[in-house]
Parts: structure tokens; sequence; C-alpha cells
């Protein structure tokens, strides 16, 4: 198939699930509209008034946080009643989220909310600015096209929709990958920590970085994740930071592997799929099984892909590769988390843009470029059982993706920008 018709395949079916994102944003559920906004408004403002302990008081050890909502007569529950927010959902992360919203309490939980949402978009157009840059899009207007295509993505409307902290997630691994990449690894590493230090899900951006040795960035790595430990110890205290690793997380990751009574409208999760169809409400195998079978076949797939993000004897990563492999991992970190639910997703906005300059580039082959087009679809409904089909879809693609990579032999690059995104050139005969 030929490159630009591959690449207009692709702009339409992406167009496609822009406008049917759109269109099916009417239909999500409004009991639950800016919902996460507003649990990390209150969990701020116990920090702000030094109660960082009753951001966690609410949890029971032995159930799952993820699937239910805090008792009405807790501490945080009252809290968040007073505000005015019936839904007393639990606060999941560590306390990084909530001590870096405390501004935000000095205004109302609407006026913050406009605030939250005003540096969303301003974040958008961050990661557009260095995707077009890293990725070589250069024609005009360039910036605010991807800039729209990460913004109108259902999974990136679902976020806005849930005051969820995604596009944050977004712009902190994009930017730090591309700084990474442009030899900004200080920088960058900064920008991980502090990425993992709010979601762990992240933690998986290591792993291309231990696999390519890079034991500078490593030694910044740890740096970093000292310093915020200290300072998230002296901001929330130590009995906080107890009840979140010794019990909020072990609740998390012991508990079942679905959503609330098998739930599979938002959950796109590879344990979801072990859940649904080994456990449920008749089991095949216990749910320990379960999630010994779930972990061992992500540490796999990881495994497998650092592999094939290894670099050849004698071979020089270039700036574009180094990119490209940090967003397929965090497409494989969407469908490998516990719980991935549609606007985890929006995570992918940036793969999706790379995907399709690969695409532009003919860099994509027919299995590639079809397996995109599938996972693009995947994620603009949840009919037909599509949340049980993208993270499988996506494994596929992240793992193709990193072959097609390794595959390519091309004359080392500098890692100077202005060489990025360059189609392949016929190299003079030198023999």
């Amino acid at each position: 198939m030929a490159t630009n018709v591959k690449f207009r395949i692709v702009a339409v079916v992406a167009a496609f699930t822009i406008l049917l994102g759109v269109y099916t944003a009417k239909l999500w559920r409004p009991d639950v509209r800016f919902n996460n906004f507003y649990i990390y408004y209150t969990a701020a403002d116990f920090v702000r008034s030094n109660e960082s302990i009753h951001i966690y008081d609410a949890i029971d050890p032995g159930t799952n946080p993820e699937i239910i909502l805090a008792d009405q007569n807790t501490v945080w529950a009252q809290r968040m009643i007073s505000f005015g927010i019936s839904r007393t959902s639990l606060y999941l992360y560590p306390p990084t989220l909530a001590d870096l919203m405390v501004p935000l309490t000095v205004l109302s939980p609407s006026a913050a909310l406009i605030v939250w949402n005003a540096l969303g978009v301003l974040m958008i157009l961050g990661l557009s600015v260095a995707l077009t840059k890293v990725l070589g899009v250069k024609f005009f207007g360039s910036t605010f096209l991807v800039a729209a295509v990460v913004l109108l993505f259902r999974p990136t409307l679902n976020t806005i929709y849930w005051g969820q902290v995604t596009i944050l997630l977004m712009f902190l691994l994009t930017i730090g990958f591309s700084l990474y990449a442009n030899g900004h690894k200080n920088i960058a590493a900064f920008l991980f920590v502090l990425a993992i230090a709010i979601k762990l899900e992240p933690i998986v951006v290591i792993i291309p970085i231990i696999v390519w040795r890079d034991w500078k960035c490593l030694r910044y790595l740890v740096m970093w994740s000292i310093l915020l430990c200290l300072g998230l110890w002296a901001v929330n205290g130590s009995d906080a930071l107890n009840l979140y690793f010794l019990h909020h997380l072990p609740a998390m990751s012991g508990g079942e592997l679905g959503g609330s009574g098998g739930d599979i409208y938002n959950n796109r999760s590879l344990g979801n799929i072990f859940y649904t169809y080994l456990g449920g409400a008749h089991p095949v195998v216990s749910s320990r099984a379960i999630g010994w079978l779930y972990h061992v076949v992500s540490a796999l797939i990881l495994c497998y892909a650092g592999w094939l993000s290894r670099f050849k004897q004698g071979e020089n990563s270039t700036y574009l590769r180094q990119f490209e492999i940090g967003m397929i991992f965090l497409l494989l970190m969407c469908c490998l988390s516990p719980y991935s639910w549609l606007y985890n997703w929006a995570l992918c906005a940036p793969v999706v843009v790379m995907f399709c300059k690969r695409a532009w580039d003919g860099r994509a082959d027919i299995v590639e470029t079809v397996l995109l087009i599938a996972f693009l679809l995947s994620l603009s409904t949840s009919k037909f059982n599509m949340p049980m089909v993208t993270p499988i879809l996506g494994v596929t693609l992240g793992i193709v993706a990193l072959y097609r990579i390794r595959l390519e032999r091309r004359p080392a690059e500098s890692n100077n920008p202005m060489t990025i995104g360059l189609r392949n050139v016929p190299q003079p005969d030198q023999r």
C-alpha cells in the first residue's frame, strides 16, 4: 500500500474517532462530571490545613478503594460534603498531587476548576509544541492542529469531563522524553520522578533508560526521588505516608482487577480481561491466581519490550528513536495498568500523533497501520465489548512498532533537532 494512501486512511479514521468522541460525550454520566477534580481539591484542602492524615482516613484495608465510596461519617466524606460534593469518592494517589494543588484552595471549588481546565489547555499547547519539534512536523499551523487532535481525542475529552490528572501526566512525560532525547537528562529525570510521584504507573518509563544503560540519567532519577520523598515527608508527615504505602496501596494492588461489579464500561486494561473471563460472578480460578497471572504476563511483555528497545552493539541512538520508544512505553503503561479507565488512555494522544507521523514518513508497514486503525476504532466506543479489545491491540501495536524500529538500519544521526523528522535520503555509495 502506498505511503500517502496509508496515511490518508489513518487520518480519516482518526478524524472519525474524534467526531464520534465529541458526539458520545453527551452520553457520559452526569453524576461524575468533574468528580475527580473535587477529590483532588478536597485532598489539597486537608494539606493546606495541615491535616494530610485525613486524606486516607476513609480507607478499609480489606476493600479496594478504587471501586467504593467513602463512609459518610468519615472526616474525608464530611469535608467533601461541606464543599457541596455529594459523590464522596476516595483519593487514590500519593499526596504529591494534593501538595501541588494547595494554591488552588485559596479559590472556591468552581473557580479552581476553571483555573484547572485553563492550565490543562495550556499544557496541551505546550506538549504539542514539543511534539511538532521532535517529530519534525513543520507545516503552517501544525502546532494548533496537533493540539486540536490531542484535545478532541475521546479519552482526553473524558479526562476533562472527570477533571482527571491525566493531562498533567501527559505533559510531564511527553516533555520529559523530548528533553531526554535532546540531552537535557537532569530536567527530564525530574519530570519523570514527578509523574511517578503523582501516580505510580509511569514508573515503566524507567525501563528503556535501564535498557540503554544510561547511568547518568538513572543517578538523576535516584537523586530527584530522594529529594521528593524528603519533601513529601516534610509537608505531609510520616503518618500520612505510612497510611498510603502500608494500607492504601496494598488495598489497591490486592483488590479485584475488574471494575465495580465487573464493570467494563471504562476499564480497558489487560487485568480486566483476566478478571472478566477467569473471575467475576463465576470464577474459574481464585482472585489471587488471577492477580499472579496478570503480573507475570505484564512482566513478560515489559521484558520483551525492553529487549526490543536495546541498541545493537556499536549502534548509536538517535533523537527520534529514543522519543518513539518512550512514547511506546506510555502505550504499554495504559495497557498493563491494573485500572486503565477511558480517561487514562488520554496518555496515548501523543502516541497516536507519533504513529500518524510514522505513517506519513512511510516508516509504518501495513501491519502497524492496520493495528493503529483498529486501536483508534476500539477507543471510539464502549459497545461490542471494545474495552476488552483495546489493551490487546495496544500491546500488539507497541510490540510491532518496537520490532519495526529495531529493524531500521539508518546511519547514525546527530542529536540535532534540525535533522529530526527528515525522510530517508539515499546515501551515496562509499565503496
